[in-house]
């Protein structure tokens, strides 16, 4: 093993500088076999610069890594793999590009450096050939892993994000909150606090919509949902039309109807006709199993007070 180690440095002493020089070349044909590809079009204009930036910065660093020894080595990959997936993560954010194109982006780097590799080991021996192309392509497997993990991971994460949220207001939908039901109910009474349930919808909207049209009536349901954000009234679900329910950890029925009074009393000072007719009810340990029954009591409490309105 020692010998071994001596022959590594010794490769590294012969060779480090000349590998290090490809890296310019390793980026121009990376960057001249993207531009072949129209879906990248956007991306080679508007993040190219930064891109190289990164890409450079990442192959100096396998360029000492390949020299390590096993140990060290190994933990350098656990490091870029790491790395790779975050910034799989940032491209999905910033760089949008189809799915089906990626194949040929993890390609096109990896080819790239291997290429300009054997062009430069090729006068080795072929035991220290197949030692610096395992290790490259150990690089290389493990980092397109982790960028590929990492963009996926965000493109579900975005995914799921669309499918649990109200496109209007961006508070979740109704089957939503069902998912998150148990587990509020569950921190709330770990921690002995009490969490209620309050439901709201707006009086009279439909002569809102008829009079004013339907984009006034979008228009007060995103008010809605940013006045109760405001007000930290986290937890909220549109169940569809003007209906809105909202779990509220930490608050007794008293506190959620003080509450629910603060957003009602904004939405009159923005515009004196609008009003909530709300119902709140404390959900206890069987809320869970019998949340029909729970949404029901607070719906029966929101007519009752549309009706006080009426009257």
């Amino acid at each position: 093993m020692e010998d071994f180690q001596l022959e590594i440095r010794t490769l590294k002493k012969n060779i480090f500088t000349r590998i290090m020089k490809s890296i310019p070349r390793m980026l121009h044909t990376h960057n001249e076999d993207l531009r072949k590809y129209d879906d990248f079009t956007t991306f080679m204009n508007g993040f190219v610069q930064q891109y190289e930036k990164v890409l450079w910065k990442f192959l100096r660093g396998t360029v000492h890594a390949v020299f390590l020894g096993e140990d060290r080595f190994r933990f350098f990959l656990n490091q870029a793999e790491a790395l790779a997936f975050r910034s799989g993560i940032h491209f999905f954010k910033h760089q949008h590009i189809p799915h089906q194109a990626l194949a040929c982006f993890a390609t096109s780097i990896r080819e790239a450096v291997l290429t300009e590799i054997k062009g430069l080991m090729k006068k080795e021996p072929i035991h220290v050939q197949l030692f610096m192309l395992d290790r490259w392509n150990t690089v290389a497997h493990r980092s397109i892993t982790g960028f590929l993990s990492g963009y996926s991971s965000q493109q579900f994460k975005d995914l799921k994000e669309i499918s649990i949220r109200d496109p209007l207001t961006n508070l979740y939908n109704r089957r939503y909150f069902y998912d998150c039901l148990e587990k509020e109910i569950n921190n709330a009474h770990t921690y002995k606090k009490p969490i209620t349930l309050v439901m709201f919808d707006i009086n009279n909207f439909k002569h809102i919509n008829d009079e004013y049209g339907h984009h006034a009536g979008d228009e007060l349901l995103q008010l809605i949902a940013e006045l109760s954000k405001r007000l930290k009234l986290s937890s909220g679900f549109r169940f569809g039309g003007d209906e809105f329910v909202y779990l509220l950890p930490g608050l007794t029925e008293t506190e959620a109807y003080i509450l629910v009074e603060k957003l009602e009393s904004q939405l009159i000072a923005w515009n004196s006709s609008i009003s909530l007719a709300y119902g709140a009810i404390e959900l206890l340990s069987d809320a869970c199993e019998n949340i029909d029954y729970y949404l029901q009591l607070a719906d029966e409490r929101m007519y009752s007070k549309k009706r006080e309105v009426k009257a």
